[in-house]
């Protein structure tokens, strides 16, 4: 399905957000300021361990406790760091099996004005301090702007990343360039012998400025992209297929457009938005205690400073609708990631591209209002074994809570399992589950849950 979207404001809240109350459609919202005073917070991931790992463009990384609010500088690299506009230290993720393999991937910009490059590095964290870096990819071409960068793990446990054109229209189509494109790559920084183009780390090529990457349940990987003035896409990433920049802005709607795009296989995007709304990061969020967001891709926005809730068809192939929400009551928000009990946590990036208050760069968080989080009380209630788990898990609740739903999610918050409670004791088979960290969630009434972590 083909729509262009307009930037539309459909819901409006309150400005304050320290501590308060809102609604977001018909659901009651606690709001909280976790930190503030963060330098252009970038990237934000929520660990196995309770902390949200941050990224901040200037070259720090930063574990926050979100119960203490307090911050903990685990790497400074602002000395190596190059930062100016829109460069920096920019996406960062956590090895999928982060519990057993402390590692963790980021993108930076480094040189000078004249000789702007991106670096792919991987360190290690050993409990206090991230350490023994690996240079993965160097030498990308880099710039002020346009330079990506997301990272999202593929089933196969591969590794993607976005780079942008670096204001260089003649990289995207360039295949033996590594701007403006999808780059796949092993966690030790080998190219897999899969990838499409034998010995290159190029998955998809003819990109802009992608900064939103996310893997649905389903499987199917999304992109956001930036747009110049028109044609901000939201598309489908697949293998070697060519996205049409800077030949085509959207969809292939142009006589000159559809030429390219007939002669270059250009996959088109499932939406676009005219005029531009600056879409960043995105996640897949399943709560259905929180039914606007149940179900949905949730995209963070930067010049239309909102949450766009993207509903796709039962296949994910095709846009449905989308709604808007928060608009213009946090700022610019640049990233989107869920944390324990399903609260959901946000990076804010000031009321304008060239906001440098620190006060307004913060990370909130938005929580369900009268439900029953985590506690040492509840989760001895709940029972799970063997665990580490093998092909079956077996559940023993309360007879309190039969008629409950289980879930179970990945680390990176992609549902996995789902079923209802119908026994005080029952097996889950669990042959699909690939080795890694889980969250099983039962919830046993629409204001009570219990979570546990699972490993296989």
């Amino acid at each position: 399905m083909k729509l262009i979207l307009l930037s539309l404001s459909l819901f409006t809240v309150l400005t304050s957000y320290s501590q308060t109350t809102i609604m977001v459609g018909a659901t009651e919202v606690e709001v909280d300021t976790v930190y503030t005073g963060l330098d252009i917070p970038w990237e934000i991931v929520y660990s196995p361990d309770g902390f949200i790992w941050t990224t901040e463009r200037k070259g720090i990384i930063s574990k926050i406790d979100p119960v203490d609010k307090t911050k903990t500088v685990v790497l400074d690299l602002t000395s190596t760091v190059f930062q100016s506009s829109e460069s920096g230290l920019l996406g960062m993720t956590l090895h999928y099996d982060f519990e057993n393999t402390p590692e963790v991937f980021f993108a930076y910009t480094y040189g000078t004005f004249s000789t702007i490059s991106q670096r792919i590095v991987k360190y290690t964290y050993d409990g206090t301090m991230l350490t023994n870096p690996i240079i993965l990819i160097d030498g990308i071409q880099g710039n002020t702007t346009h330079i990506g960068a997301r990272f999202q793990f593929l089933a196969d446990n591969t590794l993607i990343v976005s780079t942008g054109d670096a204001q260089n229209t003649t990289l995207p189509q360039d295949l033996n360039s590594l701007s403006a494109k999808i780059l796949r790559l092993n966690t030790d920084g080998t190219i897999p012998a899969d990838n499409p183009i034998p010995g290159s780390y190029v998955y998809s090529f003819g990109l802009r400025n992608s900064q939103g990457i996310v893997r649905a349940p389903n499987g199917i990987v999304y992109l956001s992209e930036h747009g110049a003035s028109t044609d901000d896409e939201f598309q489908i990433l697949e293998p070697n297929r060519n996205y049409g920049w800077p030949h085509v802005e959207g969809f292939c709607d142009l006589p000159g457009e559809q030429v390219f795009c007939l002669d270059n296989d250009v996959l088109e995007p499932l939406a676009v938005w005219s005029p531009t709304i600056a879409p960043s990061d995105m996640i897949w969020y399943d709560n259905p205690q929180f039914p606007e967001f149940d179900g949905k891709i949730l995209m963070a926005v930067l010049k239309d400073k909102m949450i766009v809730a993207i509903e796709l068809s039962q296949d994910g192939t095709e846009y449905v609708s989308e709604n808007h929400y928060l608009t213009n009551q946090f700022g610019r928000l640049r990233d989107i990631c869920e944390g324990a009990d399903k609260d959901l946590y946000i990076a804010t990036n000031g009321a304008s591209w060239s906001n440098t208050n620190p006060n307004t760069h913060n990370i909130i968080r938005l929580r369900v209002k009268n439900t029953t989080g985590i506690n040492k009380e509840k989760l001895g209630s709940l029972k799970i074994y063997p665990n580490p788990v093998a092909d079956y898990l077996t559940l023993e609740v309360p007879e309190s809570l039969i008629g409950g739903v289980y879930y179970i999610h990945d680390i990176s918050g992609r549902l996995i399992l789902q079923g209802a409670v119908v026994a005080g004791s029952q097996i889950i088979n669990t042959e699909q589950l690939d080795k890694g960290i889980y969250e099983l969630t039962v919830f046993f009434d629409k204001n009570s849950r219990l979570t546990s972590k699972l490993v296989k």
